[in-house]
C-alpha cells in the first residue's frame, strides 16, 4: 500500500535528509516531489520551511517474509549482483560496531552473562512475542559488549514498527525485566534480520553527508532529532573526522546532533 508522507525543513536538501533517515534509505534513493521550496524571508520575517512529499512504500523495514536474510540486509535493488557470503570477520566487525553503540561501559563488557540469564531472556522475549501475536524464533547469546537477542518473526515490518518504535519499546521492557534483581547490568539488544546494523549504517551515511555539507558550506548543520543510541552513532562515526566536531543540543524528542566545521 502506497503511503505518501510529507517532510519539511529549512531547505529541500535537509528535508530529503530527514526523509532518508526516517525511511532508512540513502538520500539519493529517496523519490520525492517538491511542494514548497521554502523562503528565508527578509531578516527572518516571512520565512517558511521547504516541503517535500515522499512515497514511503519502500521502507527498508518492510522485508518480504520469503526474502533470505542475506538479501534483507541490502539497501539497494541491485538484485543481479550476488551478495558475498558472510564471514566470521564481518560478523565480528558488525558486533564491534553495535558494541560501541550499545555497550554500557567497559565493566559491562567484561561481565560474562551466565547461561541461566540467557535462557531467562529468551523465555521472556518469546513469551512477550507470543502475547503480542507473533510467531518467532528467538536466539540469545553474549556478544561481548552486550547481550544479543535475535528474533526471526513472521512479520518483520510489524515487529520493528514505525521508525523502530515497537522493537525499541520491547527492548526497553526486556532490559528492565531481566536485570531488575541482578547485581550487574549488561544491555540486551533486540534485533530482527539485521535491522540494528542497517540502521547504524544508514545513520553513518547521513552523518557522512552532513559532515561534508558542513565543511563545504563552512557552517554548522543540524541533523534531524534522534534518540540517544542514534546520536551516539553520529558522535562515534564523526569522531574520526578531523574536519568536523559534534555536539548534542535540545531536549526530549527534539534532541539532535549539530555538526560544525573545525576550521
Amino acid at each position: 500500500m502506497t503511503d505518501n508522507r510529507e517532510f519539511h525543513a529549512s531547505s529541500i536538501e535537509e528535508a530529503v535528509e530527514k526523509a532518508a533517515l526516517d525511511l532508512e534509505l540513502p538520500s539519493e534513493e529517496v523519490s520525492y516531489r517538491v511542494l514548497d521550496e521554502g523562503n528565508t524571508g527578509f531578516l527572518g520575517i516571512g520565512a517558511r520551511d521547504a516541503r517535500i512529499v515522499v512515497e514511503a512504500s519502500a521502507q527498508i523495514t518492510e522485508v518480504p517474509e520469503t526474502e533470505p536474510l542475506e538479501s534483507a540486509s541490502a539497501e539497494t535493488d541491485a538484485v543481479d549482483v550476488p551478495e558475498p557470503e558472510p564471514s566470521e570477520n564481518a560478523a565480528t566487525a558488525d558486533s564491534s560496531i553495535l558494541s560501541e553503540v550499545y555497550g554500557e561501559s567497559s565493566e559491562s563488557e567484561q561481565v560474562q552473562a551466565p547461561d541461566e540469564l540467557l535462557v531467562e531472556i529468551r523465555v521472556l522475549v518469546s513469551s512477550v512475542l507470543e502475547a503480542m501475536g507473533f510467531e518467532a524464533r528467538v536466539e540469545v547469546y553474549d556478544a561481548g559488549g552486550f547481550i544479543a537477542a535475535d528474533v526471526a518473526p513472521d512479520n518483520t515490518a510489524l515487529f520493528i514498527g514505525q521508525k523502530g518504535e515497537t522493537i525499541d519499546a520491547l527492548q526497553y521492557l526486556v532490559n528492565v525485566s531481566a536485570f531488575r534483581d541482578r547485581p550487574f547490568f549488561k544491555r540486551v539488544v533486540l534485533d530482527a534480520e539485521g535491522y540494528r546494523q542497517r540502521r547504524v549504517e544508514a545513520i553513518q551515511g547521513m552523518a557522512h553527508r552532513t559532515a561534508r555539507r558542513a565543511v563545504r558550506e563552512r557552517r554548522t548543520v543540524e541533523m534531524p532529532p534522534m534518540n540517544a543510541s542514534e546520536r551516539r552513532v553520529v558522535h562515534l562515526f564523526l569522531s574520526e573526522n578531523p574536519g568536523v566536531s559534534t555536539e548534542s543540543e535540545g531536549s526530549g524528542d527534539n534532541r539532535r546532533v549539530k555538526v560544525s566545521p573545525t576550521s
